[in-house]
């Protein structure tokens, strides 16, 4: 069933999967923890835009999962992973960055518009991988790491660095929900 999500999305969707026949691109259907697994000190960026926490899903936002992306990251490696959205569930918001900083050490929450999402945001959670030159502990999530060039930035409609500084910075009881999280005890 899941090839068939990607001829449908190229027939109905052929701007979205028109970089599915880019041949920088392979596509594998398989389990994602086994080919993170299979893949240890791989990677130097790993994106999950994952469906939201329930159901199928609900292992994507969990300890052994972010412990597989670390482990399938090279030193100084990035990884980002949809967030939920701050207006919707705050506390998973806050789950979720407390659990990547046990992981990584390094990680925090950012957001952006979506005018289609429920909500019309949503959010990310990025985190670094120690090591490497400037990663892990060095890297400043919230900083651009370079500026695109003036051409570069002419084509692009949404992003520049301010925005991506912007992305950042929380509203008081997101902030607050999320810095002063304490899990509950275990059982709960």
């Amino acid at each position: 069933p899941t090839q068939k999500v990607v001829e449908v999305s190229k027939q109905f969707l052929p701007s979205i999967a028109a970089s599915l026949s880019d041949p920088r691109v392979t596509v594998r259907i398989q389990d994602g923890f086994d080919f993170l697994r299979d893949h240890p000190s791989h990677f130097d960026v790993v994106i999950t835009d994952s469906s939201d926490p329930v159901g199928p899903a609900e292992v994507l936002f969990e300890p052994p999962y972010f412990k597989a992306v670390h482990g399938a990251l090279r030193a100084g490696g990035l990884a980002c992973s949809q967030g939920e959205c701050i207006w919707l569930d705050v506390a998973l918001v806050a789950r979720l960055v407390f659990t990547c900083r046990a992981v990584f050490g390094d990680a925090r929450y950012a957001f952006t518009t979506i005018p289609t999402y429920p909500c019309g945001q949503i959010g990310f959670v990025l985190a670094a991988k120690a090591g490497g030159d400037g990663g892990g502990g060095g890297t400043r999530l919230g900083e651009p790491a370079r500026r695109p060039a003036p051409a570069e930035q002419k084509r692009l409609r949404y992003y520049n660095p301010e925005v991506h500084r912007a992305a950042f910075v929380l509203p008081e009881f997101a902030r607050a929900a999320v810095e002063e999280f304490v899990p509950p005890p275990v059982g709960e």
